[in-house]
């Protein structure tokens, strides 16, 4: 390959990769007010690792992001609004404040 055609290559590369820059589609965030909380059926805020299990036997921590969809949904039609925390362990640490009270 001649030089001129490597500086053309060269040249068509550099124009590719900024306008493949360009076409990333942008994700905007516009603060709204909350909105109320409907209402649900909990009783009082709940905190401690997400687990699959009874209470006292080893639980299972790993999940799909399928299955921690499902949780935070049926907790907010339960009432509560959710925080979720990763931990440097792998596990998710949830605080649910009940608002149904």
């Amino acid at each position: 390959m001649s030089r001129t055609m490597q500086i053309v290559f060269l040249t068509l590369a550099v124009i590719a990769a900024a306008v493949a820059g360009q076409l990333q589609t942008t994700v905007s965030v516009k603060d709204l007010p909350p909105e109320d909380v409907p209402a649900g059926n909990c009783r009082a805020d709940e905190h401690g690792y997400l687990g699959i299990g009874k209470e006292g036997n080893v639980r299972e921590t790993k999940f799909t992001d399928k299955q921690i969809g499902e949780y935070v949904r049926i907790r907010l039609d339960q009432g509560y609004s959710i925080a979720l925390y990763p931990q440097a362990s792998g596990k998710i640490y949830v605080i649910g404040t009940c608002h149904s009270r």
